[in-house]
């Protein structure tokens, strides 16, 4: 079992972080590095021992050299659909780098025909943390408010602040304990896999 780490906001204060919005959430917004795809070491990601370990280290660090989307984790692939399975609108909103995509590891992970969208900042012209970043996350959302769409990411300056700041609901994402202060009502997971089931049990407690 996960242990908590100091700082966290875990279980049942988590659940009722989110339980506790107004209005409830219709709409998710899930960053992509550090929140879908499969990390390099230091990361949850466990690579296998020997020649197989090896090999898989240098493709996620060529990927990274050659500006390339890493693939998506099977666990935060299941944890989408599950959240569609859930009623809610799922899209993805990522910072990305030109000639860089995230459209092919999505439909790789066969997830991509769940998305009602997928914004990235070379496409819109307007990056992480600029507000209209955000306001374009909403609008993606099809007909929601901004309070109505949850923006999940893994860092609090880029991701958290600022998409709370547009009116947005937020989760962090980090397996260890978050470094910079965060707003009172953002629940804090240590893996997106864990996502459904806090909006499920929020939803309950909700009721």
């Amino acid at each position: 079992m996960r242990q908590s780490q100091p700082g966290r906001v875990e279980g049942a204060t988590a659940i009722g972080r989110a339980a506790s919005w107004s209005p409830p959430i219709r709409n998710v917004a899930l960053g992509y590095g550090g929140v879908l795809d499969a990390q390099v070491p230091g990361s949850r990601v466990d690579f296998p021992q020997g020649y197989e370990g090896f090999v898989a280290v240098a493709l996620a660090e060529s990927r990274l050299l050659r500006q390339e989307s890493l693939p998506v984790d099977p666990a935060a692939a299941e944890a989408v659909q599950v959240l569609a399975g859930l009623g809610l609108g799922v899209l993805v909103a990522s910072n990305t780098l030109p000639g860089q995509s995230r459209e092919q590891q999505l439909a790789a992970a066969g997830v991509d025909e769940l998305l009602d969208a997928v914004v990235e900042s070379e496409h819109i012209g307007v990056a992480k943390p600029d507000r209209v970043f955000f306001d374009m996350v909403v609008a993606a959302a099809g007909g929601c408010v901004a309070a109505e769409v949850c923006y999940v990411g893994h860092r609090v300056e880029t991701d958290i602040g600022p998409a709370v700041a547009a009116g947005m609901r937020a989760v962090l994402v980090t397996p260890s304990a978050p470094t910079l202060q965060i707003p009172a009502s953002v629940p804090v997971i240590g893996h997106v896999a864990e996502l459904p089931g806090l909006f499920a049990r929020a939803a309950g407690r909700a009721r």
